[in-house]
């Protein structure tokens, strides 16, 4: 009972949630706009960094759900669509901005579809709580 009176509480801390999106926002378009040769060679599997930009939006649309107390499909519906919207905007400017960057459709889809789960995550196990 503790437990969910106390997560109840955090997931309803709309400010702390809004500084976290914008926060990792921000961290997501700088990590982003590192030069090629600046990133170190992290390679767990192939496609690693498909897991990563998933996981990244997957927080993205958490934080951005919690921040804003979304709670319609026409919300999540939007939410998503900013989601394939920002991960696209990135490889752009990674192409065109950022030396030794390119354009990756992928990265791009894998980050849309992190804000698709983080969307059923939050559907299916946090909404309960807020």
């Amino acid at each position: 009972m503790y437990f969910s009176s106390g997560v109840k509480s955090i997931l309803k801390n709309h400010k702390l949630f809004f500084f976290l999106a914008v926060a990792w926002t921000i961290l997501i378009f700088i990590g982003c706009s590192l030069p090629g040769k600046d990133l170190p060679p992290i390679s767990v599997f192939d496609h690693f960094d498909k897991l990563v930009h998933f996981t990244f939006f997957v927080l993205f649309a958490l934080f951005w759900i919690l921040a804003l107390g979304l709670r319609k499909t026409v919300a999540f519906c939007l939410l998503i669509a900013v989601c394939f919207a920002y991960g696209f905007f990135i490889e752009w400017y990674q192409i065109n901005y950022v030396p030794g960057r390119a354009w990756d459709f992928w990265d791009g889809m894998a980050d849309g579809v992190g804000g698709i789960f983080g969307v059923l995550f939050f559907k299916k196990f946090l909404v309960k709580f807020v």
